[in-house]
C-alpha cells in the first residue's frame, strides 16, 4: 500500500506558534501597537527570562532546530514549570528528526497540562513517523475530546485511517476535514485515493474533478482521474485527461505512453475493455498544517 509522507518541516513553525486558545506559545515579543497603548504594554516579560523562548522560536523559523533545541532548554532552566517551554522544544526536536526526544518533551507538557490539545496533536505526529498507527490515533482522539474543532488532529487521525487500509474511515475522516474546509484540495486528493481502493470510482472522480476545478493546471489530479476512469470503464474520458495533461505539458512522457495504450486498444477491438494501467501516485501528505501536514 502507498503511504504518504508526513510534511513535518512544514509545521513546525506552526505548531509553535499556536497554544490552545490561539495564544503565542514561544514567548515571541509583540508587534509594535498604537502609541496610546505602548505603555501600558511595555513591561518584561516574566515568563521568558533571557529571552531563550523568543530566541528559540526565530531559530525554528529558520529550520535551524539544533539551536532552538538550545534555547528552548535555556527557557526550560530557568521556568522549568512552565510546560509551553516543553512543547517548543518538543517541537524544535521533531523538525530536528529526533524522534525519541521529541516524545519525551510533549509526553512531559501533558503530564504538566492534560487539556494541552497540540500537545496530543505532536506526540501523535511523532507516532506517526515510528509507524506506531494505534498510538498516534489514541492521541488524536485525544486531542479531538479536548478540542472537536482541531482540523489539525482531524487530519492526522485521517491519515491514520488511510496509513491502516481503513479506507471507509479515511473517507469519513477526509470528510469531517472538509466540513471544516470545503475547498481543501489536498483532503479532496486523499478522499478520492480512499475512495479508488473501495472502488468508489464514481465519487473519486467527483473529487478528482473538485480538484481540478480548483487548480486547474494540476497535472497529477488530471492523471489521478484518468486512472479512475479506466479504472470505471471510461477509456475516453482517461483519454481526455491524459490530452489535457499534453496541452499543459506536451513533453510528458507518462501521459504520451498511457494515452498511446489506450488508442492502440480502442483501434485493436470493436469493444475495447478498459486496459491495466498502474495506480497513479498517491498525493503526498502534507501537514496540517501543522504538522498534519
Amino acid at each position: 500500500m502507498k503511504t504518504y509522507r508526513i510534511g513535518t518541516a512544514l509545521t513546525v513553525a506552526m505548531a509553535l506558534v499556536i497554544f490552545p486558545g490561539q495564544k503565542i506559545f514561544a514567548k515571541k515579543r509583540p508587534a509594535a501597537q498604537p502609541k496610546e497603548q505602548q505603555q501600558s504594554n511595555a513591561r518584561p516579560n516574566p515568563n521568558d527570562p533571557g529571552g531563550h523562548s523568543a530566541k528559540g522560536f526565530e531559530f525554528a523559523k529558520k529550520k535551524e532546530y539544533d539551536q532552538a533545541i538550545a534555547e528552548f532548554s535555556e527557557a526550560i532552566k530557568a521556568e522549568p514549570k512552565d510546560p509551553m517551554n516543553y512543547f517548543n522544544r518538543a517541537t524544535a526536536y521533531r523538525g530536528a528528526g529526533k524522534m525519541e526526544e521529541a516524545h519525551a518533551d510533549f509526553s512531559k507538557t501533558i503530564e504538566m497540562k492534560p487539556d494541552n490539545a497540540p500537545a496530543y496533536v505532536g506526540r501523535g505526529e511523532v507516532l506517526l513517523q515510528q509507524k506506531k498507527w494505534d498510538e498516534a490515533q489514541a492521541d488524536f482522539d485525544k486531542a479531538l475530546q479536548i478540542a472537536p474543532d482541531d482540523i489539525v488532529a482531524r487530519r492526522f487521525r485521517a491519515f491514520v485511517f488511510m496509513s491502516k487500509g481503513d479506507y471507509e474511515k479515511a473517507v469519513e475522516g477526509y470528510g469531517k476535514v472538509l466540513e471544516k474546509a470545503p475547498g481543501d484540495t489536498a483532503a479532496l486528493e486523499r478522499r478520492a485515493y480512499a475512495y479508488k481502493n473501495l472502488k468508489k470510482f464514481k465519487e473519486a472522480i467527483d473529487d478528482y474533478t473538485k480538484v481540478i476545478e480548483k487548480t486547474p493546471k494540476d497535472l497529477e489530479a488530471y492523471r489521478r482521474r484518468a486512472t479512475a476512469y479506466v479504472q470505471a470503464g471510461d477509456s475516453q474520458k482517461a483519454a481526455n485527461d491524459y490530452h489535457a495533461i499534453l496541452k499543459i505539458k506536451p513533453d510528458d512522457v507518462d501521459a504520451q505512453s498511457r494515452l498511446k495504450a489506450l488508442e492502440t486498444h480502442a483501434n485493436a477491438s470493436p469493444a475495447p475493455t478498459a486496459p491495466p494501467t498502474s495506480p497513479a501516485k498517491a498525493p503526498s501528505m502534507a501537514p496540517p498544517a501543522a504538522s498534519p501536514h
